[in-house]
């Protein structure tokens, strides 16, 4: 009986996807937005957002990218006092054409390939 109570306390571990750091390269934009990230070979990478009148050349939003299987870091610098902070996400779907992100408070983000 005791065994039973445990087992359905117990809940499935989460699946995760492997996913190629060459798989992030480009260029994708945020689904719905005019929020743009690109991703390079040197895992660095720049964010903006056109609709604050922001493109790639005038962004200070600049990130060094690192990529564990699915759990894709964003290391940001400059902000918060030049102090380096990182953002960490898992990718729960990637294809040539499409990604999906979700955030540790369960916030999922959609991106399509642009370039």
């Amino acid at each position: 009986m005791a065994l039973a109570a445990m087992a359905a306390g117990c809940t499935p571990k989460e699946s995760h996807i492997e996913v190629r750091p060459s798989q992030l390269l480009g260029l994708w934009q945020r689904s719905n937005t005019q929020e743009y990230w690109r991703y390079t070979e040197n895992a660095t990478g720049v964010t903006w957002d056109e609709a604050d009148d922001v493109h790639e050349d005038e962004s200070n939003l600049t990130f060094s990218w690192t990529l564990d299987e699915d759990r894709l870091t964003h290391v940001f610098t400059g902000m918060e006092g030049n102090q380096a902070v990182p953002k960490v996400y898992t990718i729960t779907a990637i294809s040539n054409t499409s990604m999906r992100w979700r955030d540790d408070y369960s916030m999922e983000y959609s991106f399509t390939r642009v370039e």
